[in-house]
């Protein structure tokens, strides 16, 4: 069943079972005020059931009845007053008797239009008043028996008795309005509960829609409402965030695929530069080793220079490889002072010619990968050698604040584009789209994949008087 049916189902379930305990209740309520009234209507008819009896009874009458002694009457045993006997009270074949103290009847009587006698017990209390229910003396229905002693004289029983069979009548037509009123209420509540719930649920209906079309591939697809001022829209705003979080991630995952596919062209086209180049020395050796014309030493030292830069390419993506498993680094103090004294030493070393100028006011200590540190700042120097004009000045400068140190290296050259801003640490991304040069676009990228290791961040500027700005920021 669908959700709509089931709810319907269930409330019409809670409902009939409601109004079956109220029937029950009521009916049992009903019945009991019905039969307690009916014993208050018996026991106010005690009296004028006794002067019904008294002609047919022999026991002496209350003081000052005409028949008593003080009254003129005939002596104690007998009534001569002829007295019209009251009705004991109005139900048809009501039906009362007087017994005395050893059982015996002593004068019975009955109104009229009634049917059958009760079947009345043959012992009875001898004090109190008692009621009970009995059955009718041929079995056709129940009668209500009240059974006291008589105030005057003392030691006589009545039995006084009516047929409650109408009572049943009220309580079956009290059941029938019950039903009817119960059915009508039952069918009300199914049909309004049956057009709320299709109108609630329609959002719900909608929803699954939605998500059918978006598990068919369509991630742009949102569900509606997505307020959050109802459940229904708190559900709805709560799949759409979750679907964001999803489309999110698979351009992510699109992104990253594509970058894996970027970076295995690339590390295969600069991976088969040095080997085409090592093959082809490899080939003109064997082809022409006796000849005049081939220099062996040139041939061997090319062949010596293409491996060590394959080495060197192969060693970055290796550092590259390792700094994408997101191991812990080796946590050691290091000087990042010293390490950018260092690399201005070695770009000194490697041009003589090039200003080089170091401002460190003193010694800065974090907590890192020495190796790991020393090659960040030496390719920030060494990117900085390589595309700025000869004899441009680099500046480098190492400084702590209140959380973090940072190394910043610029230079005086032309600065960067705006694509280049973008890209500059992209692996194998370089400036020059025909890759002309010995680099392999990996240098920036290694110092970016270093400072993230170590919960750091490298940044990328053009200075406001002129060249480039790479500052490698790393936690205090």
């Amino acid at each position: 069943m669908t959700l709509r049916t089931r709810l319907v189902v269930a409330l019409g379930a809670l409902l009939l079972a409601g109004l079956v305990t109220f029937g029950v209740v009521t009916t049992s309520l009903y019945r009991k005020v019905q039969i307690d009234q009916l014993d208050e209507d018996l026991r106010a008819s005690e009296g004028s059931a006794i002067d019904a009896l008294r002609d047919d009874a022999e026991f002496p009458a209350a003081p000052g009845d005409p028949g008593a002694p003080d009254g003129g009457g005939k002596p104690a045993g007998g009534f001569d007053n002829k007295r019209p006997a009251p009705e004991v009270i109005s139900t048809p074949g009501a039906y009362y008797e007087l017994r005395d103290r050893s059982g015996r009847v002593l004068a019975t009587d009955q109104v009229a239009g009634g049917s059958g006698l009760p079947a009345l017990p043959t012992e009875i209390p001898l004090a109190g008043t008692e009621f009970r229910t009995v059955a009718g003396a041929d079995g056709d229905g129940d009668w209500r028996v009240m059974i006291t002693d008589t105030r005057y004289p003392v030691g006589y029983r009545l039995l006084l008795a009516v047929p409650i069979g109408y009572l049943d009548g009220d309580r079956n037509q009290l059941l029938l309005i019950e039903g009817a009123s119960g059915a009508a209420l039952l069918l009300l509540l199914a049909g309004g509960s049956w057009l709320i719930l299709r109108r609630g649920l329609r959002p719900l209906e909608r929803m699954a829609g939605a998500a059918h079309r978006i598990s068919e591939g369509d991630l742009s697809e949102r569900v509606l409402p997505a307020d959050g001022r109802s459940e229904v829209g708190q559900l709805g705003q709560a799949l759409n965030n979750m679907l964001d979080q999803i489309e999110l991630s698979f351009r992510r995952q699109e992104a990253t695929e594509a970058k894996l596919r970027q970076f295995l062209s690339d590390a295969s086209h600069e991976l088969r530069t040095p080997l085409t180049s090592i093959q082809g020395f490899a080939e003109l050796f064997r082809l022409g080793a006796d000849s005049d014309h081939v220099d062996l030493p040139i041939i061997m030292r090319r062949i010596e220079e293409e491996s060590i830069r394959m080495r060197g390419l192969v060693e970055d993506l290796l550092l590259l490889a390792r700094l994408d498993e997101r191991r812990e680094p080796l946590v050691e103090p290091v000087d990042i002072a010293v390490l950018a004294a260092d690399a201005c030493s070695d770009a000194v070393a490697a041009d003589p010619q090039r200003p080089v100028a170091l401002h460190a006011a003193g010694s800065i200590v974090v907590q890192g990968d020495r190796d790991h540190l020393r090659q960040a700042i030496a390719n920030l120097v060494g990117n900085a050698l390589r595309h700025t004009p000869a004899g441009t000045t680099i500046e480098v400068s190492a400084a702590a604040g209140r959380d973090v140190a940072h190394v910043t290296v610029r230079d005086h050259g032309p600065g960067l584009d705006e694509d280049a801003l973008a890209h500059v640490f992209d692996r194998f991304w370089q400036a020059d789209a025909a890759r002309v040069g010995r680099g392999a676009g990996l240098g920036l990228s290694i110092v970016a994949a270093i400072a993230e290791a170590h919960g750091g961040r490298v940044d990328a500027a053009n200075h406001p008087d002129g060249g480039a700005s790479f500052t490698l920021v790393l936690p205090a």
